[in-house]
């Protein structure tokens, strides 16, 4: 290895133990043990997938200390340093967001931690932002943030059951002793007094006529898209609560060994975040016939994966290319070709594509019919299914780290 190589290799493995060290900081400072307690994340992972809330909970990760940087294979290293890139974006736009709210001047508690114990278990939620008007009408919000590389068509199931055990939390909790804001003395007191002495702004002793929200953020790298809003619901917290007493019982089986990690309930069918699992590497979903990486058919296989994703690298950047050239296709003012080389070039505006609205037309043959339910019944017999298809998937496996030795 060229003496440029090593010295390029060192800094990418000081970067890399960068950003360990710095996740570990703020789950300690922010989020302290979490083995201690259920979380809401550790509540929606649940929802989907038991075996990885438990797996959570019992610290079977890939993801290596801060520590153990020096010791990994150089490509062990690449892999967790682009995992930590994407999940330290996550705390880079909660930070700019935060500096974003500030500047508005609206009141804003980064942060805030809800603790409960029910039926023994502890629970604790964390709110990334929860703003607060005080006054005639007080309302709170909480905003939870989500960063995606691509924003969301609609919410996973955990993000939601996330959402409304904060959001109920907060409303049930109100006048309890339940509230603390990290790095801050005010700790296990009710919300009507944390706000009181962070902003000086009096909130009603019940929460009952306060207006309540939680919301989502889906944040890529340019666009925001909101989901919500969530309100209390005391049923859905209810279910999240048992979850959580759920997953701390499970997760004592499994630690004594009366159960198998791989005896409980996991996710089923394709799931995106499967690719993300910790311990997906010996997953009962994904038992497989293993065939030799060095054969022609695992070399092969391994190719089609390779070229996967290169496509999808080549894809967004042919996107992005074509994105900055329409935008300054219009900022100099070109009607026409913009030639060069051997290629030209040029902008034009396309009809949009035609779609058949289902609520429009259900809406209209119901006025037509006078009846819905034959309505539907009609528009239900005009519906057309494709021929099955076979689709290929493609997922990654997150293999136990290996030494640089």
């Amino acid at each position: 290895m060229r003496h440029s190589d090593i010295k390029a290799q060192g800094l990418i493995r000081l970067l890399t133990q960068g950003l360990l060290a710095l996740g570990e900081q703020k789950t300690a400072n922010e989020l302290g043990d979490r083995s201690r307690y259920i979380g809401m994340s550790d509540i929606g992972k649940s929802m989907e997938c038991m075996r990885a809330a438990v797996a959570s909970k019992l610290g079977l990760s890939a993801v290596p200390a801060a520590t153990a940087v020096g010791g990994l294979a150089p490509d062990d290293l690449v892999r967790v340093l682009g995992q930590q890139l994407i999940l330290q974006r996550g705390h880079w736009q909660e930070h700019g967001i935060e500096k974003a709210l500030d500047a508005t001047g609206v009141k804003l508690v980064p942060q805030l931690e809800i603790s409960v114990e029910h039926n023994g278990v502890p629970i604790k939620a964390h709110l990334d932002f929860t703003l607060v008007w005080g006054g005639q009408r007080p309302a709170v919000r909480i905003l939870e943030l989500k960063s995606n590389g691509r924003i969301l068509e609609s919410l996973y199931a955990s993000y939601e059951a996330q959402l409304y055990g904060q959001v109920g939390l907060l409303k049930s909790c109100w006048a309890e002793p339940s509230f603390s804001v990290p790095q801050t003395e005010l700790q296990q007191v009710t919300f009507p007094q944390a706000i009181q002495r962070l902003f000086n702004v009096a909130l009603p002793e019940s929460p009952d006529n306060v207006d309540i929200e939680a919301w989502v953020l889906s944040i890529s790298m340019d666009k925001v898209k909101p989901f919500g809003p969530y309100l209390p619901d005391m049923g859905m917290l209810e279910t999240c609560l048992q979850t959580a007493v759920a997953i701390w019982r499970t997760t004592e089986d499994v630690r004594s060994a009366s159960l198998g990690l791989n005896d409980l309930d996991y996710c089923q069918g394709f799931h995106p975040l499967c690719d993300w699992c910790d311990v997906n590497t010996d997953c009962p979903k994904f038992q497989a016939v293993s065939i030799p990486s060095d054969s022609a058919c695992g070399l092969e296989l391994e190719e089609l994966a390779m070229l996967k994703e290169r496509k999808t690298a080549l894809e967004e950047r042919i996107a992005e290319s074509e994105k900055r050239i329409r935008q300054t296709y219009s900022l100099i003012g070109a009607q026409d070709w913009i030639s060069t080389g051997n290629h030209r070039f040029r902008v034009v505006t396309v009809a949009g594509r035609k779609t058949l609205d289902r609520s429009l037309v259900l809406d209209t043959l119901s006025s037509l019919i006078g009846n819905e339910i034959k309505a539907q019944s009609a528009l239900d017999e005009c519906v057309k299914t494709g021929k099955p298809y076979d689709r290929l998937y493609i997922g990654k496996i997150n293999k136990p780290l290996k030494s640089a030795a």
